[in-house]
């Protein structure tokens, strides 16, 4: 008897955990829990759905799972385990195959619609909803189409997630410098984490697997014996940090970035750090170097997103005016021409075909342009690894409890937008084979590349402070 109404009337049943009870009261729009393996996180969210969907006619809410597969195997197998069977309209469900035609009707109208992410982007436009469920991250593109749908109804996001992907461009973007609102002592790590977080009106509730009381924990603590503590902050206590090879680990907004007033303006020397392109933009950089051997990365081109910007079509004396225009700025703030220029070795000494021959020549390179129009570079050291590392030392810092008693040697201001996500992000490609072998060697994603390069440059050059430097003189360059 007991096991029929169950069936038939699970909700009845259903007991919040503490962590799943401040979620599930959380009035939030965009709330997600990140959730330890086997910590409570699918069930928890399929039972909000169902409750969101029995409280009121008419709602419209997705549920979306990574594919197909996933949705029938998780979260069909979930909302049907919780769902009243009298409330259902339409709704003939199977192990197999899940809902027919991937949607769940109730008595007052409310429907849930199941997608996957194997659908594409296109399978996410046009329609208005109440409420999306992710169960695992969304790619981004899908996401940002998702938010969209939830415009006119003012509905819900939710992500449901154990973060084994590390921090992606959209857990940065959601996630990444989040205010802690609470957080407890994990006993496994013998440290203190976050269990509810915040960042821009958005909610993270991180369910443990140590709270889960229908495992055996003895169990779960000889699990973790082999896992490094990244994995357990994940797999355990549903924290993303970074599994896919960030590069840069040490770079912290909250350490690094400073607002430019706070930078160093007097007994610096200033470098310019260029990497040319020909089918994207330039990169480009200003660093002045403080005479105790601190750097400020103080400005940047473009000023916009560079990851954004498919092309640019300026030609080398646009560049040039763009170059003199920043250092005439930078000259009234810092009072110092630029010492040094360097250039990527590689595209700054490439080959490129003149429109017209000048001086009998046929072919230049972008150093070679760059120093008939008055702008001398010196090549970049590009030594990939030892530039790392290099920028790792200058990246470093300590702290005891909350104070900082080593300060880093390298600084970037809040105007140099594409220097602070290039830094972030900046990771390599997957470590993993196809065949799932570990490769060898493992190159870097070329997306966040630009300005670490720039970054590298600089450092590998041996920098320093150069006292009694001339004040600024513009050149007067003939330009033909």
């Amino acid at each position: 008897m007991i096991r029929r109404r169950k069936y038939l009337t699970p909700l009845e049943f259903y007991k919040h955990l503490p962590a799943q009870q401040k979620f599930h009261d959380d009035p939030s729009r965009k709330k997600n829990i990140f959730g330890g393996n086997r910590a409570g996180k699918t069930e928890e969210v399929a039972e909000y759905v169902i409750q969101k969907c029995l409280a009121k006619p008419k709602q419209r809410w997705w549920a979306v799972a990574e594919s197909f597969s996933d949705s029938v195997n998780i979260q069909q197998r979930k909302i049907y385990e919780l769902l009243p069977k009298a409330t259902i309209k339409y709704g003939r469900y199977d192990e197999i195959n899940g809902f027919t035609n991937r949607k769940l009707l109730f008595l007052n109208k409310s429907i849930i619609h199941f997608k996957s992410y194997d659908q594409a982007r296109e399978a996410f436009q046009g329609e208005d909803v109440d409420g999306i469920w992710n169960d695992e991250e969304p790619p981004y593109d899908i996401y940002k189409e998702q938010a969209m749908r939830l415009l006119d109804r003012n509905g819900e996001m939710i992500i449901s997630m154990t973060s084994l992907k590390g921090v992606t461009d959209l857990i940065q973007d959601m996630f990444e410098d989040h205010d802690v609102l609470e957080s407890r002592f994990a006993p496994l790590l013998k440290e203190t984490l976050p269990v509810v977080c915040e960042k821009n009106g958005v909610r993270f509730y991180m369910l443990w697997t140590t709270d889960n009381p229908y495992l055996d924990q003895n169990r779960v603590a000889e699990e973790i014996r082999f896992l490094t503590r990244d994995e357990i902050k994940a797999r355990i206590y549903g924290i993303p940090v970074n599994l896919s090879g960030k590069i840069y680990l040490e770079f912290s907004k909250n350490i690094h970035v400073i607002p430019f007033e706070d930078a160093m303006f007097s007994n610096v020397t200033l470098y310019h750090i260029l990497d040319p392109h020909d089918r994207k933009p330039w990169a480009m950089k200003w660093i002045v170097m403080h005479s105790t051997g601190t750097a400020y990365c103080v400005d940047e081109y473009p000023n916009r997103d560079f990851n954004e910007m498919n092309s640019d079509s300026k030609t080398y004396k646009e560049y040039v005016s763009i170059i003199h225009e920043k250092e005439a700025a930078l000259e009234d703030i810092f009072g110092v021409s630029v010492y040094r220029r360097i250039i990527d070795p590689n595209f700054g000494n490439k080959t490129v075909q003149l429109t017209e021959r000048v001086d009998k020549h046929a072919h230049t390179s972008p150093k070679e342009e760059l120093k008939r129009l008055g702008l001398k570079f010196d090549d970049g050291i590009d030594a990939l690894e030892a530039g790392h590392l290099k920028v790792r030392e200058m990246l470093h810092y300590e702290k005891k409890g909350e104070e900082v008693v080593l300060q880093p040697k390298y600084f970037i201001t809040d105007n140099c937008i594409n220097s602070i996500k290039h830094l972030s992000r900046y990771s390599r490609k997957d470590i993993m084979a196809s065949d799932g072998d570990v490769k060898d060697k493992v190159g870097v994603q070329e997306k966040y590349k630009d300005f670490c390069d720039l970054d590298r440059y600089f450092w590998m050059s041996n920098p320093k402070h150069i006292s009694g430097l001339k004040s600024f003189e513009p050149e007067s360059v003939k330009v033909y």
